[in-house]
């Protein structure tokens, strides 16, 4: 997969969203209210309403701080992820008959990461800071053993080792709108991962308020994840105006997870054997339940697209992907007629302008004449 995701980048390049990758969801919720819809924020699902049957009925959401409301649906889809609806949504004598409950070598949580969030003083150009993603790997090409002994730390271990492994991105580098909304500023993305372990201690704490020992270590880590930093890009030491690092059990309270993943559910070999591939689908053997989201197809924008397209066929009964195949197929052509009419309309102008300078009726046609009347 990240071959296919190198030789997407080399070939055809990336894409960003102007404004900041929050304007995809921005954007979606006008065609979502237009349809009928109704979209909700600081409402957490706190369960998947179940009637005697065993079919799912709807949603209990939390409203405030200690009451809730009922939303009842014909259909309910989960973007949740398979840990979360399962064994947090559900009430277990029904979570049980998923199969989900059951472990499985193809289904189980990803690895947990720590990211340490970058502020600069001074713009894209002024820093010299590249628009691209970069995966940088300085101890060995052998990924898979890097990540094995790193990951085999103890959190104190770890947070005093160099970091074997790093992403890291510039959003403000990307985006030609930022430096309109934050004159003068930049910044920076790094990732690594980790053991979620290293912080489960803290995960019942509140957040920004876990203890001085869980600043002390979350920083120690941030302090290595920048030394790799200036280790690619010497000059922006001493530029830093900002740094906060978020660590597994920051994930799950501000995304909603489990254990601290970062794309939900492993995304190694056996998840895409057939036997774990036929258990993540939309259709659940829960009536009334659907699964979207990248436990449905891969991590990532295109992959919880394609999601979104299986799981409305499957609530609708209906191919929506030889739907998308027609629109498509409607849309280059009226493309190409578009084009052509363009085309046609170019070399008219053409044949009308060379009719008329045969004609004599250009200034040096006109001047010809002059001399020799």
């Amino acid at each position: 997969m990240q071959a296919m995701l190198m030789d997407h980048f080399v070939s055809h390049g990336g894409y960003y969203p102007r404004g900041g990758a929050s304007e995809i969801a921005f954007h979606m919720i006008p065609t979502i209210e237009a349809a009928g819809g109704r979209v909700l924020v600081r409402a957490p699902v706190s369960q998947i309403l179940v009637n005697d049957a065993g079919h799912a009925t709807g949603v209990r959401v939390k409203k405030g701080q200690d009451s809730f409301v009922d939303i009842f649906a014909a259909a309910v889809v989960s973007n949740a992820g398979v840990s979360v609806t399962f064994e947090r949504l559900l009430p277990k004598q029904i979570a049980e008959k998923s199969g989900f409950l059951t472990p499985h070598k193809g289904v189980h949580p990803g690895y947990s990461c720590i990211q340490a969030f970058v502020g600069f003083e001074g713009t894209k150009a002024e820093l010299g800071l590249p628009a691209h993603n970069i995966w940088y790997f300085p101890e060995s090409y052998d990924i898979d053993k890097v990540a094995h002994d790193y990951l085999s730390l103890s959190a104190a271990e770890a947070a005093e080792t160099t970091v074997p492994m790093m992403f890291l991105s510039f959003p403000s580098a990307k985006d030609p709108t930022y430096n309109e909304r934050h004159p003068g500023k930049s910044a920076a993305i790094l990732i690594t991962l980790c053991q979620y372990d290293w912080f489960v201690q803290w995960e019942e704490a509140r957040v920004k308020n876990r203890g001085e020992e869980y600043t002390a270590l979350k920083m120690a880590f941030g302090r290595q994840m920048l030394q790799r930093l200036y280790d690619l890009y010497p000059q922006l030491e001493g530029k830093i105006e900002y740094l906060d690092v978020g660590t597994s059990v920051s994930q799950n309270y501000y995304v909603g997870y489990s254990h601290g993943e970062i794309y939900m559910l492993d995304h190694h070999r056996e998840r895409f054997q057939p036997e774990a591939t036929v258990m993540l689908r939309s259709d659940t053997l829960i009536p009334g339940l659907y699964l979207t989201g990248q436990d449905v197809m891969t991590c990532g924008i295109s992959g919880v697209l394609l999601a979104g397209v299986i799981c409305a066929s499957a609530v609708l009964h209906r191919n929506f992907f030889f739907d998308l195949l027609c629109f498509l197929g409607k849309a280059a052509a009226k493309s190409f007629m578009g084009k052509k009419s363009d085309v046609e309309q170019q070399e008219k102008e053409k044949e009308n302008r060379e009719e008329v300078v045969g004609n004599g009726y250009s200034n040096g046609s006109v001047n010809e004449i002059s001399k020799t009347g």
